[in-house]
């Protein structure tokens, strides 16, 4: 495998071997030295063996996990790297820009959201940093007691404050409460996490319900895409498993477009996208498919598993496959799959080791006899 750049889609359905093709990309991303990171909404614990076994770093974030994300933060960006390349930039207002960003995690967790609640929402923001002394200036952000450190940043309770206070911005404020007061409080806290390790993989399995989860994804991956635009020169992958859930029909236009922008730029800043969806039917269902067509334009590769019957039609028109490779899609065993790229579609079979297969198979059977192997060698070891 070389190091280029990647740009892909995989589809397929439950049971296709997806989760393994994933974990077959990453872990030998991660072997050519790439930084890899691995957002996994559904069955993350699918990832954790072979996460630990590379001494890769496993992060769940659920309403009742230690490990947290604010939302609100504001990162230090070391643009160092391509200032050196490109000579010094236009400096750009970090606080706008996550103001940007914050209004897409809103729109998530509010998609009803009117003009007036936005303008409200808008200006708590502003007055919520202006508390902290953080303006549009960006030398505002720098801690005069700590030498190249941020100031503490707010949380989203510091927000909500704000919000309490005015009327026309009530039902934004009673939304928010969830998040500061009720059940998902661990969002309103100080970001935890630490994305320093080669090959980091986030788990959102246990946040419940699709807007919670969406919202979520949008956490994780605004940290993470922080953290792959610094610097240029260092290769990074970002995988994104199930991404129809920020693109699909229960999220909006906001968050669609923060997903496409990735998959159009990433490349720019060294770094491989990797996007995968079991449900290719709410891949293209909101805006006609309009998002989902998009990232497929901007993948140059893209496997298809196995998919259930109607799914494979889905894909056959929007992939411009013919009979004879929809049928193909209709009957693969688990493992295979077609492999388009260039206008050239390939039936391929993916292999790997005994041990990746070990690491990060899903099937029962196989696993079934890693538990007997794992109790037979406990025995053998209690008996000593």
């Amino acid at each position: 495998m070389s190091k280029s750049l990647w740009r892909i889609l995989a589809v397929g359905s439950t049971g296709s071997g997806k989760t393994f093709t994933l974990q077959a990309l990453g872990t030998r991303l991660r072997r050519k030295h790439v930084k890899t990171y691995v957002i996994c909404p559904i069955k993350g614990h699918e990832f954790k063996r072979c996460t630990d076994a590379i001494g890769g770093s496993f992060i769940r974030l659920s309403t009742g996990s230690p490990h947290t994300i604010n939302v609100m933060e504001i990162r230090p960006i070391d643009n160092s790297t391509n200032e050196l390349i490109d000579g010094e930039m236009e400096e750009q207002s970090l606080l706008s820009m996550k103001i940007d960003s914050l209004l897409i995690f809103f729109s998530i967790i509010m998609p009803e959201m009117s003009n007036v609640e936005q303008q409200l929402l808008d200006e708590a923001l502003m007055k919520t940093y202006a508390d902290f002394g953080i303006t549009t200036e960006n030398a505002s952000l720098l801690d005069p007691e700590k030498p190249g450190q941020y100031k503490k940043m707010p949380i989203l309770e510091d927000l909500h404050r704000h919000l309490l206070g005015e009327e026309k911005a009530e039902r934004v404020a009673i939304i928010l409460n969830r998040f500061v007061n009720g059940s998902a409080q661990s969002f309103n806290r100080q970001t935890s996490v630490d994305l320093s390790n080669p090959y980091t993989v986030i788990d959102l399995t246990y946040l419940k319900g699709k807007t919670l989860l969406a919202a979520g994804m949008f956490i994780a991956l605004d940290l993470i895409w922080d953290m792959a635009r610094q610097n240029r020169v260092e290769q990074k992958a970002i995988i994104i498993d199930e991404c129809w859930q920020l693109i699909g029909s229960h999220s909006n236009a906001l968050a669609a477009e923060y997903v496409v922008e990735i998959a159009k730029v990433a490349r720019a800043y060294n770094t491989s996208a990797i996007f995968a969806t079991q449900d290719i039917n709410d891949f293209f269902s909101l805006e006609g498919g309009k998002y989902g067509k998009a990232i497929i334009a901007n993948s140059k590769t893209k496997i298809i598993l196995n998919l259930e019957p109607h799914e494979a039609e889905t894909a056959g028109e929007i992939l411009n496959l013919t009979a004879t490779e929809i049928h193909k899609i209709k009957h693969f065993e688990r493992g295979h799959g077609l492999l388009s790229s260039n206008g050239n579609n390939i039936a391929v079979k993916f292999q790997v080791s005994e041990k990746e297969k070990e690491l990060a198979t899903t099937d029962p059977e196989e696993l079934k006899a890693i538990l007997e192997k794992c109790q037979s060698k406990t025995k053998s070891l209690n008996n000593k």
